[in-house]
Formats: structure tokens, sequence, C-alpha cells
């Protein structure tokens, strides 16, 4: 049993997918993170060097592997769901939960880290807030349709965020799932 975070790039998903791990005291893993490991390089490279297709093949790769590892919180890359093999998997590894961010939150972050890191590679030429404001858009309903539960991130803290997850899988029953899991696999954290 996983939990799966699903949401636009810059959502949150692995701030908040830490601390949930945290708290449900099973590994935290990053589909992002998973593909720059196993190729040593950075998303940003990998699209500047073989393309946005080639990156999504990987990205099914990632999600692949972690399906066959025990519980764990899975963020998942911000395009993941456009692959409906992706959103079926994910829907049959666990709860699918999406991180529906407002706009103004998600460029403001993108925007800082453009500064910071300049990590995240663009999907088009416009500048950043129309492609965040046409792609996010785009994927909205993907995202609602991938999602078995939704968390609004307007106003709240990570840990605010990471609080209400937990309470949903408590009082959905999906937390005696996870802990089941979790005995089973023998995970100690």
């Amino acid at each position: 049993m996983k939990v799966i975070l699903v949401g636009y790039r810059a959502c949150g998903k692995s701030t908040v997918g830490k601390l949930l791990a945290a708290k449900l005291k099973i590994p935290f893993r990053d589909s992002d993170l998973l593909v720059e490991e196993s190729l040593g390089l950075s998303i940003k490279e990998i699209v500047a060097g073989y393309g946005w297709d080639y990156f999504r093949t990987r990205e099914k790769e990632a999600i692949q592997q972690t399906a066959l590892k025990g519980a764990c919180v899975l963020a998942t890359g911000g395009g993941a769901v456009l692959s409906e093999e992706n959103v079926d998997l994910l829907k049959k590894m666990g709860v699918v939960i999406w991180l529906a961010a407002p706009l103004t939150d998600i460029i403001e972050r993108l925007e800082a880290d453009a500064e910071v890191q300049g990590t995240r590679p663009q999907f088009t030429a416009d500048s950043l807030v129309e492609e965040t404001t046409a792609v996010l858009q785009q994927r909205i309903s993907l995202y609602e349709k991938a999602a078995d539960y939704s968390q609004d991130t307007a106003g709240k803290s990570a840990p605010q965020v990471a609080e209400n997850i937990y309470q949903h899988l408590l009082e959905s029953g999906i937390l005696a799932k996870i802990n089941k899991c979790k005995n089973k696999s023998g995970i100690n954290l």
C-alpha cells in the first residue's frame, strides 16, 4: 500500500511527502529523483539532451519499479498523469492524493526556484506565468481523474497539509491498511 502524491510542479509533493512519510513511518520516494539517480543527470540535463519523451519513459520505469517495493509515500513528477498507463498503475499501487495548489503559489515557487537553482526545464518558450497557466489548465482534469482524494493547499503550511492527509488516511481506514502492509514487510523506521 502506497500513498501517491500527484499535482503540478512546485505544489509541494516532495516537501509534504517527506513529512507524511515520517509521520506514517514508511519510506519516501520521489519519481523525479529516482530518474535523476538512475541516469546520473538532472531532469533539466535529461530533457535538454534527450527530450521530454525520453524523460517520460524513464519516469514510467521509475513508477513501475516503485510498484514492486513495499509501503511508501511516492511523490510523482507533475506530468506523471499524462500517461494513462501510469495513472492505472498508481491507482493499483495505493491511494492517489492530488495536492491542488493555487496558481499564484505555484508561480511564486517556480520563480523562486528559477532564481536559485534553475533546475526545472520549461515546457514551452512562453513566459513562466503563461506556460504555467496554460499547462496547469490542461492538467487539472487529469489530476482530478487520477485522484482518490484532493487536498487544497491554499493558505496551508506543508505540515498542515501533511496532517490533513494523515487525518484523511486515518478516517478513511487507509492508515490501517498501510500499517498492515508495514507489518508484513517489516518496515521499521
